[in-house]
């Protein structure tokens, strides 16, 4: 039986045209979707890590819509949990926006990760038409017929140096991306402490009307909500966990998070969102491998996807 629970919500209940697709747990290669729907097409915003936790995102879609809707798929920034599956979504046509220092990540195709992962059931995961890959540079409005939903690229680094939100307006709903993470610990290796400090006050200024944050992982919160200020939190200790002349004691720091913040998933990468803050605020430059064998210690070695996600040896 797989392990991913399929949670589809809607957020407007007498017209369900924006909907939360929430998978949990929240962990590895897990994250969540969602889709907006007009008279004229369906937006989808990201996919899934394998080929088919992707199929079946987008047969869920269909439910809603009808195939004959064009396709826009809005990508909230360039992981794998993420984009892995652009090119099965688009196997019947239609566009990607994505943030531009993301879209040559995209057109490259899938990320299957094998210096942390173990998976033999990615399934037919291909890139998509190079053509159909759009930058989306400043803010954008895509008219769905009668639905208009906002598409903003956040103007710096933050969970990484392409992250993009998008907004509903009719129901207050805003697409984060890893932006936020609710329950699941945040993974700031390609990204900036800081900047993502900054790109949170950057969410309460440019979206005021926000009834509901769809978080990139974990249960939907809402403004002003417990989990929100928890991140804030958790990313101020970073910086000032890593503030300290020299090179701390990362393998302890991280097993002080692990207490302080005990229920979260993927708990692992605690350690690589210590070495991001201390190569932040010391002005080092963190290798991206390095960050990434230290989590696969953390883990106690490579993770195995295809346990993690149900999905059985081929």
């Amino acid at each position: 039986m797989p392990v991913i629970r399929r949670n589809i919500v809607p957020l407007r209940y007498s017209d369900p045209s924006v909907v939360a697709y929430v998978r949990s747990p929240s962990d590895w290669m897990v994250s969540n979707c969602g889709w907006i729907r007009g008279r004229e097409g369906v937006l989808l915003v990201d996919t899934c890590g394998t080929e088919r936790d992707t199929l079946d995102l987008v047969s869920d879609v269909r439910k809603y819509s009808t195939v004959e809707m064009p396709l826009t798929l809005v990508l909230t920034h360039a992981h794998g949990t993420h984009h892995n599956g652009a090119g099965v979504a688009l196997r019947n046509g239609g566009r990607i926006l994505a943030a531009p220092t993301a879209v040559p990540i995209i057109r490259s195709g899938p990320q299957c990760n094998e210096e942390i992962f173990d998976c033999a059931n990615w399934g037919k995961l291909e890139a998509p038409r190079p053509e159909a890959v759009h930058a989306v540079i400043e803010p954008v409005e895509v008219d769905l017929g009668g639905v208009v939903v906002e598409v903003v690229p956040f103007p710096g680094t933050a969970h990484t140096d392409g992250d993009l939100v998008l907004f509903e307006p009719r129901t207050g709903t805003l697409f984060t991306g890893d932006l936020l993470s609710v329950g699941s610990t945040p993974f700031a290796v390609h990204g900036s402490i800081p900047g993502w400090l900054t790109a949170l006050d950057w969410l309460d200024k440019m979206f005021p009307d926000v009834r509901t944050f769809v978080p990139g992982h974990g249960g939907l919160s809402h403004p002003g909500s417990f989990p929100v200020a928890v991140l804030r939190t958790y990313l101020h200790w970073l910086l000032d966990a890593t503030a300290g002349a020299g090179t701390p004691d990362f393998a302890e720091l991280a097993t002080i998070a692990r207490r302080r913040w005990p229920t979260w998933t993927v708990p692992e990468r605690h350690i690589g969102n210590l070495l991001r803050a201390h190569a932040d605020q010391h002005g080092e430059r963190l290798a991206s491998a390095e960050a990434i064998r230290a989590i696969r210690d953390a883990a106690g070695g490579k993770i195995d996807l295809d346990a993690l996600l149900g999905l059985g040896k081929s």
